[in-house]
């Protein structure tokens, strides 16, 4: 086992003599393995990176080479191999002294952005999203991301992630390889992710590599923690709205690990108590959130590791309320219930079956319920009356897949991954159980709606080619298939992303990605929640597709403390789905009649997209800006002409800061500004006539609105700051503890979150509107053990 080791001797290049080094790279305290580390070999100018499993392989023209191991927050190593005698190995990175006037980022390879081939990947450090300013004394996942440029929010406050002009569905958000369909809480404003228990987090917005698949705006790609491999630590969190325990630790040292977390708000604890004193026919009242993170991590050898991840996720609105009685008359009771919830499990052996492959087999479901529950009702024991009036609406969409990825590794400058994948979806685009009962007989009883089963394959092969010292290039291609309703749909999907560097160090780098997605959301015209509905390709309904093209230049700046990048991207979008106009969605029935409700058209998005970003000293964070335009066009809305996206906002800045003022004190800060989105608003009103009469039979005058266009015009951009600053103290015992105090919406800004027309006078339209979230201040206490 080589921790440290350092060497000045030069290596002698033998080009006939090829060897090989493989094995895994971890974190010398928890045994955690790293993702991304730099394995490079200066005397040849080669060298490779650990994949999601800390794995690597690398063959050199060489008996004997310096390895040079790098990982961003860590210690550096320089050790000297003979490769005759040693193949595997395994590294431990000693973690850099975590001292209150040293920030350490960790998880965030160090190689030079112009290095890489891939276009439009973005690694965002764990440590800086839980340094920025906390939303109710939260850290946020998604709020971070939609930070980054190309990336925007749905509407104020909430955690929709829009990327370079698509819609939620289009996003593939994956959670130790299993896919979650609605990754927020409270109807969007917290996303599902526990930032205490992942490790890893990668964004694809364009130039995908060949081995995603099924969407066509981003990916991203979050790695949970494998939990502690030698000794029991934890971290706890108390906020205003909401408390966390992460705890981690070995079940057998060396060999067998776990980490479990959990997360519940509690507001609806003191909020009831209010509302039944205030209003005594108020019986109950609950809205909460809660999910739970799970991972058990087995060693069986340096070539076998199992992995077992388990993620729940549940949101409850329910409320009870009293409507009296009459004289002793019967009593009214109704009864409203929202509930939805994500669940993903996933079971991965990865094996080393040679110096050169790594095999990782992987069983996911997931599985996402939408749930809606009305009842109304009526007794009275004076009067023997007791009935029920109940409509429960569910839908959802479950996942079971079966998974094999290879990594080939056979030269340095080659890097071959593989595989392929068998999913078998279920979805429920809507059922309904509609019942009446009156004195125990039943009136009525109906259950309505229908799944739809899919099956979908894909199979892919991607190649990380160094073609010269300056050309690198990703090729690749991703074929699938999706068997619905006895209709075969197939697609082939080449990717390409290549960097060459110019004089100066510079990257240029061009990529292209074909992508297909086969399911859509059924959603309103207005924002993302979670009774949108997803619903599948079928044999009318075809799958969206798209294609993006993308340039940039990157490089590191600033003697490599900042890295810089601009790229533009010009994407293009097929059939992808609108209800049609004055159509609405309930509930479908036994005959999926959504389909006769909704128009497929065109899509367009381009734009530029500006990052510099810092990850290293007392100050780090990042600034982007994204000028961009999104349209759409479809044959049954807006009479066929193109239109604005509800989304399209042609600038957005984001300043995110975090400051190490001295030692024990954190100032973090984050500044967003989004151009006005689209709004479908009647700016004429006409005067009509009235058949009716009013009683003294004179004419009355009716108004009518006239609508010009679809998303017509445009309100307010919408800005706010958010502060936060915290106060860390190392104890003697070695826990930490923080303190933090964050201010959402420092200025107060009246980002309205939709509008109505107040009235019309001559030219001018007068709205009036309503903004959710205020200037909010926020208190947390979080222990590190």
């Amino acid at each position: 086992m080589i921790i440290a080791q350092t060497s000045s001797k030069t290596i002698s290049v033998q080009k006939s003599n090829f060897k090989t080094l493989n094995g895994r790279v971890t974190d010398q305290i928890t045994g955690e393995t790293l993702i991304g580390v730099s394995i490079h070999i200066k005397s040849i100018k080669t060298g490779t990176t650990t994949n999601n499993y800390g794995y690597f392989s690398i063959t050199i023209p060489a008996d004997t080479a310096t390895f040079h191991i790098a990982y961003m927050g860590y210690q550096s190593i320089d050790t000297l191999i003979n490769l005759s005698l040693k193949s595997t190995v395994s590294f431990q990175l000693k973690p850099l002294q975590n001292e209150l006037n040293t920030v350490v980022i960790k998880g965030t390879n160090i190689q030079p952005i112009q290095n890489s081939p891939q276009m439009g990947k973005i690694n965002l450090p764990i440590s800086q999203i839980q340094a920025l300013p906390k939303f109710f004394g939260e850290p946020d996942l998604f709020k971070a991301l939609q930070t980054l440029p190309g990336v925007q929010q749905g509407s104020e406050g909430t955690s929709a992630m829009l990327v370079r002009g698509g819609s939620p569905d289009q996003n593939l958000i994956l959670l130790d390889g299993a896919p979650l369909y609605n990754p927020s809480h409270l109807l969007g404003i917290f996303s599902a992710f526990n930032t205490y228990a992942i490790k890893n987090v990668d964004l694809y917005k364009g130039a995908f590599p060949a081995r995603y698949g099924g969407r066509l705006s981003s990916v991203v790609d979050i790695a949970m923690n494998d939990g502690n491999m030698n000794k029991v630590q934890g971290q706890f969190t108390f906020g205003l709205l909401a408390s966390q325990l992460t705890i981690e630790g070995p079940i057998k040292k060396n060999k067998t690990s776990f980490i479990i977390s959990g997360r519940r708000t509690y507001h609806d604890l003191y909020i009831e108590p209010i509302l039944k004193s205030t209003n005594p026919d108020f019986e109950k009242f609950q809205l909460y959130f809660y999910d739970l993170n799970a991972k058990i991590h087995h060693k069986f050898s340096d070539q076998d590791h199992l992995y077992l991840s388990f993620y729940n996720g549940q949101d409850k609105l329910r409320t009870k309320v009293k409507q009296g009685s009459i004289n002793d008359g019967p009593t009214a009771l109704g009864d409203f219930g929202l509930g939805w919830s994500n669940t993903t499990g996933a079971a991965r052996w990865n094996h080393i079956f040679s110096s050169k492959l790594f095999a990782n087999t992987t069983l996911t479901t997931s599985q996402y319920k939408f749930n809606t529950t009305m009842t109304s009702s009526i007794f009275g024991s004076k009067i023997n009356v007791n009935s029920d009036d109940i409509l429960n609406i569910n839908s959802g969409i479950t996942d079971y897949t079966a998974k094999i990825d290879f990594d080939y590794l056979p030269l340095p400058e080659h890097s071959i991954k593989m595989g392929g994948s068998y999913t078998l979806h279920t979805f429920t685009p809507g059922t309904s159980l509609s019942k009446q009962t009156f004195n125990g007989e039943i009136l009525k009883d109906e259950n309505k709606g229908s799944k739809i089963k899919g099956k979908e394959v894909d199979l892919y092969a991607e190649d990380d080619w160094t073609i010269t010292d300056k050309l690198k290039a990703n090729i690749g291609l991703h074929a699938s298939g999706f068997n619905v309703q006895g209709k075969l749909y197939t697609s082939l999907q080449p990717r390409i992303s290549a960097r060459y560097l110019l004089p100066g160090d510079w990257a240029l780098k061009a990529s292209y990605a074909k992508m297909t997605q086969y399911m859509h959301l059924l959603a309103s015209n207005s924002i993302s929640l979670p009774t949108d509905l997803w619903v599948p390709a079928t044999n009318k309904v075809l799958p969206q597709q798209s294609s993006q093209f993308a340039l940039g230049i990157s490089r590191n700046i600033f003697r490599d403390q900042f890295e810089f990048s601009a790229e533009g991207y010009y994407k293009t979008m097929n059939n992808i789905i609108e209800y049609k106009d004055g159509a609405d969605y309930v509930v479908t029935s036994q005959d999926n009649d959504w389909e006769n409700k909704i128009t497929t058209g065109k899509g367009k998005a381009y734009g530029l997209e500006l990052f510099l970003q810092k990850k290293t000293g007392r100050l780090t964070g990042w600034a982007s800006y994204a000028l961009a335009w999104t349209n759409r066009k479809l044959p049954e809305i807006n009479n066929g002409q193109t239109f604005p996206y509800k989304y399209d906002r042609r600038n957005t800045l984001n300043l995110v800061g975090v400051y190490k003022l001295k030692p024990g004190i954190e100032l973090s800060a984050t500044f967003v500004y989004q151009s006005a989105s689209p709004f479908t608003m009647a700016t004429t009103q006409f005067e009509g006539i009235s058949p009716e009469q009013d009683k003294q039979h004179d004419r009355t005058d009716k108004k009518l609105d006239y609508i010009e266009s679809r998303n017509n015009i445009r309100i307010q951009p919408t800005h706010r700051l958010d502060v936060g600053i915290s106060f860390i103290k190392l104890k003697e015992s070695g826990k930490v503890r923080t303190w933090n105090i964050s201010i959402y919406n420092v200025y107060n800004r009246q980002n309205l979150f939709y509008f109505n027309i107040k009235d019309y006078k001559g030219n001018t339209v007068n709205l009036t509107g309503n903004s959710l979230l205020p200037i909010m201040p926020s208190v947390s206490y979080s222990l590190k053990f």
